[in-house]
Order: C-alpha cells, then sequence, then structure tokens
C-alpha cells in the first residue's frame, strides 16, 4: 500500500520539483507521504543523534519503510525518477557509451538510450559535474535516475565485464575540430592562430583529457607526437599506459590551447618551454607543470599533476617498516645536520620530505623551504621559489633564507657544488638541512657530493644520514594469488632474507574490474636507511672508496634496499619482477635454459 502510494507521488518528477521536494528534508517528505509516523521520525532522530548514520538507512532498520520505498521517498527529494537495477538491467548499447573508469570514478552507470536521451543512474543524480562531463563525452541529452548504491557498485563490475574502454567521445570532438578548422599541417610548418585553441571543440577536448587522467590517479599524462597520430598516454602506478590516439592535425591546436594555459609562448615552437596551470575538478585545485619539447614530428608535451589533495601524507603511510621508519624519525628529530633523500625522478622523495616537514611542523620553529618549483602548499611552513632566470638560484634563495632565522630548511634538490658548500655549512651552524639528491643508493650520495667539490671532512661533520627509496607497484588485493616461489625467486629472498629455510609462497598478478584487469593497484615505496656514525663519518673522512664505506655502513646497521623489497615480496605486497625494474639486483644469467639470479656474495 504505502509502496503503490510513492510510486503514484514520484511518476511525476517535474510536478514534485515544482513542490520544491528536492530542498524538503527526508523525513518531513515520508511525513508528508504518510510512509511514517511522527513518532516513528523522533524515534529514528534520536538513534541517529546518538550513532551517526543515515535517517533513511536508520527507519529501514527499524521496519518502518521499505528499502524500495527509501528509493522511491529518495528520487522524490531529489526530484528524479527512481531506477531498479533488478528490474531493469543496463542495456550494452547504452554503457556503451560511457568508458569504464569514469563510470566507477564518478559512480554512474548508463542504462538506456532513446533517441538522443541517455538514461544515466547515479548515486547521487545532483552532481552536476558528473552529468556535464557525460554530456560532453557523449554529446546527449542526459537524464539523472537514482538507484541504490549497493546495487550500483555491483552492476557497475557486471556491465563493464568484457568491455574494452570507448573512444567514442573523443572520436566525436576529434571529428568537430577537424571539420570546424581543417585538416591543418603538421607544427613547424603552420602556426595555429589563438582564436583556434580558443574554440569550443578543442576546449572540451583538452578539458576532457586532463580530466580523465586526474580520475584515473595518473601522475603524468604525455601527447606523443607519430607520423599520422599523436598517442595519448597516461602514467598511472609509475606505469605509461596507452588511453587513446588521435589524428596529427589536433595536435596545433591541442598544443596551442594548453600554452595559453599555461601562458607560454603559442608562436614559439623550436626551443623547450616550462610553465604551469591549475585547473579545478570535482571542488579541488589541482596543479600541472606542464613541459614542452620539440620532436620530430611535432612538439611533444608532458603534464605533471599535483593533486592537492594529496599534498601532506603521514611517514606512516609511506610503506616504512617499522625498523626504517624509527631510524628516519630519529634523524629528523635531531636539531641539526643534513639528511639527504635519494633516487631517481618520481621515487616520491619530495612527498617523504614533506611527510617529514608535516611531523616537525609545530607553533616554535621556523621551518622554510627552497623549491623549484613549489608542488604543494603546506600551512604553517614558509616556502619559496627558486627563479634561475633573474639570478635566484637554490644557493642564493639559501643564504638569504639563513638571514630569516629559520631552524629547519628544505632544499628542494643539491643540484651543484655552490648549493651543497651553502647546504652544509647550514648544517654546522644550528640548522636541520633536508634536502634530495640524485644517485643511485645511500652509499653513493657521498661520492656524489664529493664529486661536487665538498671536502669530505665538513662532508662527515656535516651528514647525519641518507635515505634512498623506490617505489613498486603493489598487488591488487581483491585477485592476487598465492604460487611457489620459483627458484630465481628463492634464491632473492634467501640471499637477502638468510633465515628463511624450505619452500615459500609468493604472489603474482591476476586482473579484476578493481584493477582494471592489470593486477596492480596503487604503489609503495621501499627504502634503505644509512645513518652516518662515527664509523661511518670517519671512513667519509679518509676519503675512502664506496665499497669501504658500504662495509663499514654495514656493520653499524646499514641494511640495502634489496632486503626491504624482498620482504615486501614475502609480505604478497609485490613481486620479485616488480623489484627487479627498480632495484639493482646484481646481475641475471642463464643457467640451463631458465634465468638464475647470480648476486655477489
Amino acid at each position: 500500500m504505502h509502496g503503490n502510494r510513492v510510486a503514484n507521488a514520484i511518476d511525476l518528477p517535474i510536478r514534485m520539483r515544482g513542490m520544491s521536494s528536492h530542498r524538503m528534508r527526508l523525513g518531513e517528505l515520508l511525513l508528508s507521504l504518510k510512509l511514517i509516523s511522527k513518532k516513528q521520525l523522533e524515534q529514528g532522530l534520536g538513534i541517529q543523534r546518538d550513532s551517526p548514520a543515515p535517517l533513511g538507512s536508520i527507519l529501514v532498520g527499524l521496519g518502518f519503510i521499505t528499502e524500495d520505498q527509501l528509493l522511491n521517498a529518495l528520487a522524490a527529494q531529489m526530484g528524479v525518477s527512481p531506477w531498479r537495477l533488478d528490474e531493469q538491467p543496463p542495456k550494452p548499447t547504452a554503457v556503451a557509451r560511457v568508458p569504464q573508469n569514469i563510470a566507477k570514478t564518478y559512480q554512474v552507470l548508463p542504462v538506456d538510450v532513446r533517441g538522443d536521451l541517455l538514461i544515466l543512474a547515479m548515486r547521487n543524480p545532483l552532481d552536476v559535474d558528473a552529468i556535464d562531463l557525460v554530456h560532453n563525452m557523449t554529446t546527449m541529452r542526459i537524464e539523472p535516475v537514482l538507484v541504490d548504491s549497493d546495487r550500483l557498485v555491483k552492476s557497475i563490475d557486471d556491465a563493464y565485464a568484457g568491455f574494452r574502454p570507448q573512444t567514442e567521445n573523443v572520436d566525436k570532438l576529434v571529428m568537430q575540430a577537424i571539420n570546424d578548422f581543417g585538416p591543418g599541417e603538421k607544427q613547424g610548418k603552420t602556426v595555429v592562430n589563438v582564436k583556434d585553441a580558443d574554440s569550443k571543440p578543442v576546449i572540451s577536448l583538452v578539458n576532457q583529457i586532463i580530466s580523465d587522467a586526474i580520475r584515473y590517479g595518473a601522475s603524468d599524462i604525455h601527447l606523443e607526437p607519430r607520423d599520422k597520430r599523436v598517442d595519448v598516454r597516461y602514467r598511472v602506478d609509475g606505469d605509461l599506459r596507452r588511453i587513446r590516439e588521435i589524428p596529427i592535425a589536433i595536435l596545433p591546436m591541442l598544443t596551442t590551447r594548453l600554452k595559453i594555459m599555461a601562458e607560454l609562448d603559442i608562436v614559439e615552437f623550436r626551443i623547450p618551454q616550462d610553465g604551469r596551470f591549475s585547473v579545478t575538478i570535482d571542488g579541488r585545485e589541482v596543479d600541472l607543470r606542464m613541459s614542452v619539447l620539440p620532436n620530430h614530428h611535432g612538439q611533444r608535451v608532458v603534464l605533471r599533476v599535483l593533486d592537492k589533495s594529496n599534498s601532506l601524507k603521514k611517514l606512516t603511510e609511506l610503506g616504512f617498516s617499522d625498523a626504517n621508519l624509527s631510524t628516519f624519525r630519529t634523524l629528523i628529530s635531531k636539531p641539526y645536520g643534513m639528511l639527504l633523500v635519494t633516487g631517481p625522478t618520481g621515487s616520491g622523495k619530495t612527498t617523504t620530505l614533506y611527510a617529514a616537514l608535516g611531523e616537525l611542523r609545530n607553533e616554535r620553529s621556523n621551518i622554510m623551504t627552497c623549491e623549484d618549483p613549489i608542488e604543494y602548499e603546506i600551512d604553517g611552513i614558509n616556502q619559496s621559489q627558486v627563479f634561475e632566470k633573474v639570478g635566484l638560484t637554490f644557493a642564493a634563495q639559501l643564504r638569504a633564507t639563513l638571514r630569516q632565522d629559520p631552524d629547519v630548511i628544505l632544499v628542494g634538490e643539491i643540484r651543484d657544488g655552490e648549493t651543497a658548500q651553502t647546504a652544509i655549512r647550514a648544517s654546522m651552524t644550528g640548522h636541520l638541512v633536508l634536502s634530495t639528491l640524485h644517485c643511485n643508493d645511500a652509499p653513493s650520495a657521498v661520492p656524489r657530493l664529493l664529486d661536487m667539490g665538498t671536502d669530505p671532512f665538513l662532508l662527515s661533520t656535516s651528514v647525519i644520514g641518507v635515505m634512498s627509496q623506490r617505489l613498486l607497484r603493489t598487488l591488487c588485493p581483491h585477485c592476487k594469488a598465492k604460487k611457489p616461489a620459483t627458484e630465481t625467486e628463492m634464491e632473492a629472498l634467501v640471499k637477502y632474507l638468510p633465515a628463511l629455510h624450505g619452500q615459500y609462497e609468493t604472489f603474482q598478478p591476476v586482473g579484476c574490474p578493481l584493477c582494471e584487469n592489470s593486477g596492480w593497484r596503487g604503489r609503495t615505496a621501499v627504502h634503505e636507511m644509512m645513518p652516518v656514525t662515527p664509523d661511518v663519518a670517519a671512513a667519509i673522512g679518509r676519503h675512502e672508496t664506496l665499497d669501504s664505506i658500504r662495509e663499514v655502513a654495514a656493520s653499524t646497521g646499514y641494511a640495502p634496499m634489496q632486503e626491504s623489497a624482498m620482504q615486501l615480496v614475502l609480505a604478497g605486497v609485490t613481486t620479485v619482477d616488480e623489484a627487479r625494474r627498480h632495484v639493482y639486483f646484481d646481475t641475471f644469467a642463464k643457467d640451463h635454459g631458465r634465468p638464475t639470479l647470480r648476486m655477489a656474495a
């Protein structure tokens, strides 16, 4: 009886909008529809005050209304129609209109096509950003409908099982751009007018490429010109994935639009250019660093995505082992000295240092940074930008920073001898200096700094520790599968975890809808810590060889990164093959036709 009353009430969602039902509270709406009594509403609100939960869920739990009645009421409250996925499953022709990653990110599912109208099942039919995105992608009118949240998650996985990402929306934007502006020519032969880049199809295409990358969790966007096409690739979890390709004729318009956004010279295509701009997506601001490099077939563009919502992580979230985390915290708690974090570009060095600053930040300390560029803004920390075009180098800015009464200084990167000398002197005059350095492992930081002209004695008395790190892909916890460790894997495990005996199990990637059938989901850091103990300092002061420094450090507790990587393998976090991609394990040779790991003693 109650169900029929609600169904009749929401068969006319426009009439409900006229009654301003979408602004009416759920409880008031249920009362007006006579689905619950005032006493029942008060009882539900009382429970909600003691243990916060959605009122609708509480009322269903109390047996006052059914889930079906709740769906009807919520739909009426929002001024939309309900959609029951169990009775009306999505049609394949509708599902094919929207890529799977967009459906999962926005929690939407196209369920039906009626002429130029796309029925879009949504968890939140008031999500205007999601509706606009699907409209721009499909160029169809969108009618949002409300579905049960739990059923929606399962239905998205089921609907896209066996589907491949669709590029129909991109193709439409590309064709519209070509029709509007002609086939064009490769960059280097013609200059695209600014008015071309301001036109709607190109703007929509650029916006979609960027928004898709951000919602996909990409760290970088690559636009790579080939002979007759442009490859669009996203770096996700450290790997580049080719998402789509577009005609080469569109490249001049794309690069011009991006240059306008980054305030670069749009008529200059002979030299590299670097810029930066911000976009707002899903209510949060995201910075993008842009690099343009002249290529044989046109200008190659790379955008580094800097999501401010992920700006400051805690040290406990960065994959430290208990021992390494304890050592790192001990080092950053020292009042003075220089702590270095080493690794290649994209290994998470800056994220680690920002996490360290998050622990050091307090009202009693003056924390200052010299960065190029400032990747994320951190409240309570004084950050400054290097500007080498006007002579403001790392060394010059660091000298100026020392006159600002700092307690802790973050130097974005030590690139030259002048910066190294200035940082060392700062660490010897009562300041804690944190910085990054490009080298292969923690002990290699010593010869790297000596090569820059640093005095061995000053280096031995200023550096308090060196940490090296890499980022490894982590296996999807939902689909990874156990398997017996191979001979190669066992040799690596026993080499760096000598306490192991017998045969052990490892894990391998499988693939499921939750990890885009890749078998991987997310990344974790693997570290090695080298505290500069008195023995290590003495070896550095004597200008001993790198191997000698490693031996001394090992005798005082230094453990190589390979050991931490093998612990992650044994724990089922990653695989030996993934560790080998980022961590050096000496050499691999073939033995009896099978790959065998050979490591130095």
